[in-house]
């Protein structure tokens, strides 16, 4: 695959030389897309696209990869991929091809790649095809250029299109800078994020499959598989069965007697992406919502929506989108009923809910929770090639909500699911979400995300003084092993009166340990305190951004980071990462708008500098 753009310029496909006005590469998409069109036409597979479809066919073990990371010559491979299978489907689709054939191609396309099994093809194919077909035939502007400069955005696959450029108005006034005194009372919040309970999980079933997630049922057809999926969960790409999450929320409950505020920042669906329904995934999040109601009884949880909630994943309508089919109202219902009857939400928060899944509310004067549902700016948000400018509002909306608070004398915590900073946020949600962060920062006392999986941080740094840090969001990590990960969840300790965060504990389990003993409760235990294990004497701006340049210049301090940031997993510890592999987790951390490396390169003259 990795010679494609050779094998398109120089074997079955000639480039034309000398005053051309096509490049190699767009010339490639468009010999392709032609073979596509043909085979559909004629039924009948020439050897030259034989050819090209072998030469281009991923390897197995490439399946699980981020795509959107790639660089270089797999970039490209990747880039003529998507250019010319969407170009093909827009073409198929404009010429009035049946949608049965449409979805036969790319399924069997899907399939000769080797991008999936066909099962996995099949059923992604099914499901994102209302959606997809919806978007072609209601915006006749769209072509392969602004889908692949949304999906692969950090390759340069495509100059960005200008349908993704677009901006909010911030007030340009000095902030009102808000003075409060520490309290001698703490505030103790529970965040448990990223649950992806699956309910096909099947305990000494198949922990080594060729689909997405394993651990199902129905995938060991043969019995013969030498991974076997663990009781309390795996780390080879499973979720978690049922029992497993009640554990732990339990454990939560009887370790801790006193919380006083729980954040569940999203996820409750697996990861088995090919095969979800609306049926399925309402009664997943009713089971676990009840479940956390039952346990936690009138402790205030105030949830937010993840990516895998909706069907099909990752989809997030506008607002004025009505067919049923294709919304997304049917989500956004079942959680403001279920979150307002419970008593977490009041009943002021259903519009904004309703309207794009987020919301606001003050549990206590002089405090404030701000909910988003960033979701809406993950690059698989096929709605985002239809409408991309600022979903259903929400940005306009946390600024203004910001500025209200701000006038208010309000501190805040801002709940989300994605973090910021994220390679899979659109570059320009990202961009205007700090710029947002930048102007409130001294009003947001906390960030709260998940999604990553992995125990994490990131620092947003101000946007004119590299060297100032001005916010802090926080990484909840998961319940879910999924992927080389042990479970966990974290609690932190706040001050009662400025909502600042004093310290974070992080609880988890070794799963390879709970798994040896199936017939006891896996032992939780307090994996560390960050003041402890970073030597800090406060969780203040000053003090991270002290330890992040300690970081940089190459204190042991990034190896304890490294080794939290997977939770202890042995199979990701027992990867090498030498010095430029700790290196990256600083720009990792820095990295608060997908578009912007400047904070990234900063750090690395740090560490060149040393």
């Amino acid at each position: 695959m990795y010679g494609i753009l050779l094998f398109l310029t120089f074997g079955s496909i000639i480039v034309p030389q000398h005053g051309a006005n096509i490049s190699a590469s767009e010339f490639a998409v468009t010999t392709l897309t032609n073979e596509i069109f043909e085979w559909v036409k004629n039924g009948v597979m020439s050897q030259k696209f034989t050819n090209i479809i072998g030469d281009l066919a991923i390897p197995t073990e490439m399946q699980r990869i981020d795509w959107t990371k790639l660089s270089g010559s797999k970039a490209s491979a990747f880039c003529i991929i998507c250019k010319s299978l969407t170009k093909a489907i827009i073409n198929l689709r404009r010429t009035g091809t049946p949608v049965e054939v449409i979805q036969q191609t790319v399924i069997n396309l899907c399939t000769r790649l080797n991008l999936q099994t066909e099962p996995v093809c099949r059923g992604v194919v099914n499901l994102n095809t209302p959606v997809v077909l919806y978007i072609i035939d209601n915006d006749v502007t769209i072509n392969e250029h602004d889908v692949c400069g949304l999906l692969l955005q950090d390759q340069m696959c495509v100059s960005s299109p200008l349908r993704y450029e677009w901006t909010i108005n911030i007030n340009t006034e000095p902030p009102k800078l808000i003075t409060k005194q520490p309290s001698q009372k703490s505030l103790k919040i529970l965040q448990i994020t990223d649950l992806h309970y699956d309910p096909l999980y099947e305990p000494g079933g198949n922990a080594g499959c060729d689909e997405p997630t394993c651990c199902r049922r129905g995938q060991n057809k043969t019995g013969g598989n030498t991974l076997k999926a663990g009781y309390w969960g795996d780390f080879n790409n499973c979720d978690v069965p049922w029992h497993a999450v009640v554990d732990a929320l339990d454990h939560m409950k009887e370790q801790h007697q006193n919380i006083d505020l729980i954040y569940f920042t999203g996820d409750v669906i697996d990861h088995g992406v090919w095969e979800t329904s609306r049926e399925g995934n309402t009664k997943s999040l009713v089971k676990n919502f009840n479940k956390m109601k039952d346990i936690f009884g009138d402790t205030q949880i105030y949830p937010i929506v993840g990516n895998h909630e909706p069907n099909p994943v990752n989809l997030f309508a506008p607002n004025d989108i009505k067919d049923d089919q294709l919304s997304t109202r049917w989500l956004y219902q079942l959680l403001a009923d279920l979150w307002i009857n419970y008593g977490w939400l009041p009943e002021s928060t259903r519009e904004t809910i309703l309207r794009g899944g987020y919301y606001t509310l003050s549990p206590q004067e002089g405090f404030r929770i701000i909910a988003i549902n960033n979701n809406v700016c993950y690059v698989y948000n096929w709605w985002l090639i239809y409408k991309p400018n600022d979903p259903s509002g929400q940005l306009q909306w946390l600024e203004n909500t910001l500025l209200k608070a701000e006038n208010d004398n309000e501190s805040v915590h801002i709940l989300g699911h994605i973090p910021s900073g994220d390679s899979t946020c659109q570059h320009t949600w990202s961009r205007e979400y700090r710029r947002i962060i930048n102007r409130y920062s001294h009003i947001i006392t906390a960030q709260f995300n998940g999604h990553t999986h992995n125990d994490e941080f990131n620092v947003f740094y101000d946007l004119n003084d590299k060297t100032k840090l001005i916010n802090v969001a926080w990484n909840g990590g998961s319940i879910t092993p999924y992927a080389y990960l042990n479970p966990n969840y974290k609690i932190y300790i706040a001050d009662s009166n400025t909502y600042v965060v004093e310290d974070i504990e992080t609880w988890m389990y070794n799963l390879t340990n709970a798994n040896e003993t199936p017939e006891k409760r896996p032992l939780w235990f307090n994996s560390y305190s960050f003041k402890n294990e970073y030597k800090l004497s406060d969780l203040s701006n000053e003090s991270l951004n002290k330890i992040i340049v300690d970081m940089a210049k190459g204190s042991p301090i990034l190896e304890v980071y490294h080794k939290n940031f997977f939770k202890h997993a042995a199979p990701e510890l027992e990867k090498e990462c030498d010095k430029p592999c700790l290196q990256s987790y600083v720009c990792r951390i820095v990295t608060t708008s997908s578009d912007n490396m400047n904070d990234c390169e900063y750090f690395k003259t740090i560490n060149s500098s040393t």
